[in-house]
């Protein structure tokens, strides 16, 4: 069982004009590669979406990157994700929001920027994001997390330059403002199928992705 970062907090921002808006929502819609298998990718609303349309279970993901229950429930599931995801079973739903320090909206952001401009990347990327994150990373901004996208092979030089402008930060303060609205009180919280469930990782995560998806 991972315990969950409850939300306490307000979030402000400066509203930017429409255009200023639009030029930092990341967009992304191409195939992968997960677990061997080539399986749909794309950016819809406040989702990272990665799995296949047809899946029989959708899992909708709130997580913060600096959220150490996060890292916990990444860690645990990620090779159950992978798995599921591979074999078609499952599609995830990746909301990105920022609820403890800065460095979930910075590497919200980095991984908006891969998303978008390094797709087949991602999904190592994020697992990576989640494995840096220390008292010691959580001052790390643009710079340091492009030095960092660069280390774990990033070459894209698109991706790069998004990550070093902090791009999508924005996006993630939306995203945290609409958490809310979606029932979200902590994070990792998750939706199966559109349900709020317990928050629940590794063997038996697994085992109820099997069960719904019979």
């Amino acid at each position: 069982m991972v315990a969950v970062v409850a939300i306490g907090i307000v979030v402000s921002a400066v509203l930017l004009g429409q255009a200023g808006r639009a030029e930092r929502v990341p967009t992304a819609s191409t195939n992968v590669t997960v677990g061997g298998a080539s399986v749909p990718f794309d950016i819809d609303g406040s989702a990272v979406q990665v799995g296949k349309s047809d899946a029989k279970v959708t899992l909708d993901l709130w997580v913060d990157y600096s959220c150490p229950h996060c890292q916990e429930f990444e860690a645990d599931s990620n090779d159950v994700l992978t798995q599921k995801v591979a074999a078609g079973t499952l599609k995830v739903r990746y909301h990105n929001i920022q609820i403890v320090t800065a460095y979930g909206t910075q590497a919200g952001s980095a991984g908006a920027c891969v998303a978008t401009y390094a797709p087949d990347q991602w999904w190592a990327f994020n697992a990576a994001l989640y494995a840096n994150h220390s008292s010691e990373t959580d001052a790390w901004k643009g710079p340091e997390l492009a030095d960092f996208a660069s280390q774990q092979g990033i070459t894209n030089n698109d991706a790069l330059t998004c990550i070093r402008d902090q791009r999508y930060t924005s996006w993630i303060t939306d995203n945290t403002g609409a958490a809310g609205q979606a029932g979200v009180t902590g994070t990792p919280t998750l939706f199966f199928n559109g349900e709020k469930t317990e928050t629940i990782s590794g063997a038996a995560l697994g085992a109820k992705i099997d069960e719904l998806a019979q």
